[in-house]
This record gives structure tokens, sequence and C-alpha cells, in this order.
């Protein structure tokens, strides 16, 4: 039991650690610090913004915004 438990804690924390945004900063909105609320998923990582809208232009048009990412 106590290992079962240990495992299933493990893969809590695992899930938590890899959802965290890869930036600090808004892709969109250069030098603007991003709400981690704010996310997308892109190529299997975790994408933050400053706010809605920001969200928004990368999903139309991902490819313009990538080389941002800080």
């Amino acid at each position: 039991m106590k290992t079962l438990f240990s495992i299933l804690a493990l893969s809590a924390m695992a899930s938590f650690a890899a959802a965290a945004p890869v930036n600090t900063e808004c892709p969109v909105k250069e030098g603007k610090p991003v709400k981690a609320e704010l996310t997308t998923t892109h190529k299997g990582k975790e994408i933050a913004f400053c706010c809605k809208g920001c969200v928004n232009k990368f999903k139309a048009d991902p490819e313009k915004y990538e080389k941002n990412l800080k």
C-alpha cells in the first residue's frame, strides 16, 4: 500500500512539473511578463502569455512567434 501511494504521489508531482511554461516573457508582446494561467500547448510544450489576445494571435500563426520564446 505504501508503494502504491508513493507511485501515485510521484506521478502527480511529475505531471505538475511537466505542465510548467517554457517561457517567462510573452512571445507576442516581447518583454511583457507572462501569466501562468494563460497558456497553450505547442509542439508538446506549454507556452504562457501576458493576455488572452496574445494566446489567440499565437494560435493563429505560431511560426511567426516561435522565435520569440524566452
